[in-house]
């Protein structure tokens, strides 16, 4: 007998992944923006165009900053500003910058970091001091050494946060995933797809303010609001804390489906991908024991049961209860997969994901308990 109360749960969260694929608001495409610049009266237009920095915060990133930056001057306007701040790289990342700046004739700026104050997280004095360098900005666009957007995408999410009156906007790239880092990202869009109403355009309160600090972008006067990333210099999950303290200021903010605009590559193997997630996923949906609680419902609704029942129904033995898992599983990975590049077995190891989801939380809230942490 399944109980209607987990009948109820796969039945919202299937419908959430449903509403998710088809309402989410996406960036748009190169030829609606076309259109649109086709319609729109050439001096409004002008009038309109915001002033855009776009910020990269790089630490050790010698073996991606490159393809990072080639992307970002092929995919942002002329009048945009992009500022990369090299912080205190050991590889040489420094070098690969300058070598960037003497062969582009852009406004692209490199700079060292300084030294980081007791009680900042490392990513977050890094963003702090890109903002200060991009004083004359009206947007700022913080971009991560490891996301690539197309051509266009900076731009188009400057006159989204215009034209839609945003003051604090995420985009989620698409994710990429190799071999078995694919089982540990995987589990990124899975749970919010399943979980949150990405849909819901824009937030004006506390419930669900989502941001994903991949692609993250601000009105000038909001951020200031913010306090900046000053504001939020001790969180680990520093993209959360700022849509949570600009949803409690009431401030209109959304996250966009940019799946087909941007793409990022947090990992390529396992050993990265437990490391990098374990800065922060205990953080996922706020305390540490409240994410840790979470984690554990959904491995045993979304691991345990049915790997059990996939294992009984080996041994001759039919659970139905537990085999009625599997839709709900599959059906989630299928709404998921246009967020993720990754091997199509991914799906049906969905359970095991959801199982090494709940380890990766336990992990990650002792790494901060015993404030081990990397660079975040």
């Amino acid at each position: 007998m399944v109980h209607p109360l987990l009948l109820a749960y796969d039945a919202m969260v299937c419908l959430m992944a449903l509403l998710n694929r088809w309402l989410w608001p996406r960036l748009q495409t190169s030829e609606h923006r076309a259109m649109d610049e086709r319609r729109a009266p050439r001096g409004e237009e002008a009038r309109r165009a915001p002033r855009m920095a776009i910020l990269v915060p790089a630490r050790n990133e010698s073996h991606q900053i490159s393809a990072c930056l080639d992307a970002l001057l092929h995919a942002t306007p002329p009048s945009a500003t992009i500022i990369v701040l090299d912080d205190e790289s050991s590889d040489d990342t420094w070098a690969r910058l300058s070598a960037l700046r003497r062969a582009t004739d852009r406004d692209l700026r490199v700079v060292r970091g300084r030294p980081r104050p007791p009680g900042w997280r490392g990513k977050n004095w890094a963003c702090a001091q890109l903002a200060d360098h991009a004083s004359d900005a009206d947007i700022l666009v913080f971009v991560d050494a490891d996301t690539r957007l197309v051509p266009g995408a900076a731009e188009r999410l400057a006159q989204e946060m215009v034209d839609q009156r945003w003051e604090m906007a995420s985009v989620f790239p698409r994710q990429e995933a190799r071999r078995l880092a694919a089982l540990l990202v995987y589990l990124f869009p899975w749970s919010l797809v399943a979980h949150a109403p990405l849909f819901v355009q824009r937030w004006r309160r506390r419930a669900l303010p989502v941001a994903v600090g991949q692609v993250i972008a601000f009105q000038r006067s909001a951020y200031a609001s913010l306090g900046g990333h000053a504001g939020v210099k001790g969180e680990i999950a520093e993209d959360l804390a700022l849509a949570r303290k600009a949803a409690r200021r009431k401030m209109a903010g959304a996250v966009i489906d940019g799946a087909s605009s941007a793409s990022c590559t947090m990992y390529t193997s396992w050993g990265q991908a437990w490391r990098g997630f374990q800065k922060n996923w205990c953080f996922t949906v706020g305390h540490p024991m409240i994410s840790c609680l979470v984690w554990a419902w959904l491995a045993y609704a979304f691991g345990w049961l049915p790997l059990c029942g996939l294992a009984e129904a080996c041994l001759g033995h039919v659970n139905v209860a537990a085999l009625l898992q599997w839709p709900a599983v599959l059906w989630i990975g299928a709404c998921a997969k246009r967020h993720v590049r990754m091997p199509i077995w991914v799906l049906f190891t969905a359970p095991v994901s959801a199982v090494l989801g709940f380890v990766l939380a336990v992990d990650s809230w002792i790494h901060q308990v015993r404030d081990t942490t990397i660079w975040s």
